[in-house]
């Protein structure tokens, strides 16, 4: 195993800060147009009634960001083997497949998206979701992590993610 516990300590705050950019996103997207929106920890709210356009500019902004995140993290592991920049490209990657799973039950941004431009339920989160995949898998593998380190990964990001779900509820 390559990372170690000090990295998984920095890991579930950069899960964090990944979800505050995210959230962060939507609603500077849509406080920019003229929104009263609500920041929460792992949803935005509209407080005025959008415009079906100001709805998708606003959901996909929060996405468009992460994907930013997941692409510099990428870039930062290419050209430093760091285990500091690969947090963000793994929370980006993971972010999007959790919202890509849930949209089994909720569409997601990209989901709500795909059918806002007639793509199907679909088409956005694999794509969003696989892109950012790829990259988390490309710099695993420059950083020759192992299986163990992979594992370890999706349970603190899963547990991190869970708990901000709860807080999120628990603060509503």
């Amino acid at each position: 195993m390559k990372l170690k516990a000090r990295f998984y300590l920095w890991f579930v705050l950069v899960v964090l800060i990944t979800n505050f950019i995210h959230e962060g996103g939507h609603w500077l997207m849509g406080a920019s147009l003229g929104l009263d929106m609500q920041f929460g920890l792992n949803a935005v709210r509209y407080l005025s009634p959008p415009s079906d356009l100001h709805r998708a500019l606003a959901n996909a902004a929060g996405p468009l960001v992460t994907i930013l995140q997941g692409i510099i993290a990428y870039v930062l592991v290419r050209r430093t083997a760091s285990s500091k920049p690969f947090a963000f490209l793994y929370a980006a990657a993971f972010m999007r497949l959790a919202a890509g799973l849930v949209s089994v039950l909720h569409p997601n941004d990209e989901a709500r998206l795909s059918l806002y431009f007639g793509l199907g339920k679909w088409t956005l989160p694999v794509l969003v979701a696989a892109g950012l995949i790829l990259l988390a898998l490309k710099g695993s593998k420059r950083l020759g992590l192992t299986w163990k380190d992979q594992a370890l990964c999706y349970l603190v990001a899963s547990l991190a993610v869970s708990a901000i779900v709860a807080l999120d509820r628990f603060l509503r």
